[in-house]
């Protein structure tokens, strides 16, 4: 089956659409899940556990799959066609507030394949760029920072939803931008045909990438620690340093924006500094903020510490994917793939790590991720530099 749009050359426009739609649609949902599952579905805490569990794993199972065989020929338009309609789906299955098992099948699979529209898209557009534009660096990085301005409005304008209206209208209005998203992905995007020897007959064999392997297990590891620090901030400054309930979210609010002008910048530095200093770099700023979070006590220097949580995510969440996609050119889709699935990953051992702040302090959380932070440094270090720098 080919899509509408696939013999049509494409548009930096219909790229700029897509990198805010989509995402915007993940981030009003995504963020309301838990409170959704609670409240309206009166989930016990151990389902709703199991529910978030379940969830990262799915996704990566499907997301790796879809990635596979977009690089042996299957469109990316058509894949992001129907990963936008499994959002719609999910919208669907939602607002008839389903039975728990049918959540942790069917609303498995609706939920993990949408955000195959993520990893395809970011692998379309390299192909795009590489064939069309002179700065194809540059691009990927102005459509990253347009997910990640998404995602500082998102999650607000869910919760304002949900509280002042119903889920049923946010998943009404979800459903919406999914519906649209399916639309353009199905008669805009185009599909760029890859030369014959380059990712049909080739697979993405971690075991055989000693250079990839270490690149994912370092990524990773640094998510793992940054996703502790994600679960357990808003309980650690409420209830721990008895801060104001509103400051966690201005805390996230702050960090989203301050990573966008990062993405950019970096963008513009990474031919000359090269990708991995500017990991390196990323890598490095964690470390230092979870330093920080084991001894910060007061408001001024949390939110003067959002400055090293934008750093990691921006430099780190931008050239990390560059990075997976120069280390293996000729599989975009697994290699995008890949790095998000790194990310996943990162989430499931994250929530682990939540488990410390039984010894009697959030702070545990921040050592052990220190701790994961430098051996992902370590790992990171060991990997070679891409040969070139799109």
């Amino acid at each position: 089956m080919r899509t509408w749009g696939s013999t049509r050359q494409g548009s930096r426009a219909i790229y700029v659409c897509m990198a805010l739609l989509i995402p915007f649609a993940n981030s009003l949902i995504n963020p309301v899940l838990s409170l959704f599952a609670t409240l309206e579905l009166k989930l016990t805490a151990l389902q709703v556990s199991f529910l978030f569990m379940l969830l990262p794993v799915a996704t990566v199972v499907i997301v790796q799959l879809c990635g596979r065989y977009s690089d042996k020929g299957l469109e990316r338009p058509l894949i992001i066609t129907v990963a936008a309609l499994c959002g719609l789906a999910s919208c669907v299955l939602l607002s008839l507030r389903p039975p728990y098992w049918i959540l942790c099948t069917a609303g498995m699979v609706l939920m993990g394949a949408y955000s195959v529209s993520f990893p395809q898209l970011f692998a379309s557009a390299r192909e795009f760029s590489l064939r069309y534009l002179s700065n194809a660096l540059m691009f990927t990085t102005v459509l990253r920072a347009l997910c990640s301005l998404a995602w500082v409005g998102g999650p607000p304008i869910a919760y304002f939803m949900v509280t002042s209206f119903s889920f049923d209208l946010l998943f009404i209005i979800d459903g919406s931008m999914f519906t649209l998203g399916a639309l353009l992905a199905f008669s805009l995007l185009p599909s760029i045909s890859l030369p014959k020897d380059a990712a049909h007959e080739e697979q993405l064999d971690l075991l055989h990438k000693p250079q990839l392997l270490l690149l994912f297990i370092g990524t990773a590891g640094i998510f793992t620690a940054f996703s502790g620090y994600i679960i357990s901030m808003p309980l650690f400054v409420v209830q721990e340093l008895q801060l104001p309930e509103k400051l966690p979210g201005a805390l996230f609010a702050l960090a989203a924006f301050l990573e966008i002008p990062i993405m950019l910048i970096a963008a513009k530095v990474a031919r000359r500094v090269g990708l991995k200093r500017i990991m390196f770099t990323g890598f490095g700023s964690l470390v230092l903020f979870l330093m920080l979070m084991c001894v910060v006590e007061h408001i001024l220097l949390l939110l003067l510490m959002q400055l090293l949580s934008a750093l990691f995510i921006g430099l780190v969440s931008s050239m990390g994917m560059v990075f997976f996609q120069e280390l293996e050119p000729k599989l975009p889709g697994q290699a995008t793939s890949l790095f998000v699935n790194a990310g996943t990953v990162g989430q499931i051992l994250g929530g682990a790590l939540f488990a410390l702040a039984d010894l009697g302090s959030y702070r545990w959380i921040y050592i052990s991720g220190i701790l994961l932070a430098v051996l992902s440094t370590a790992a990171l270090a060991l990997v070679k530099k891409p040969r070139r720098i799109l």
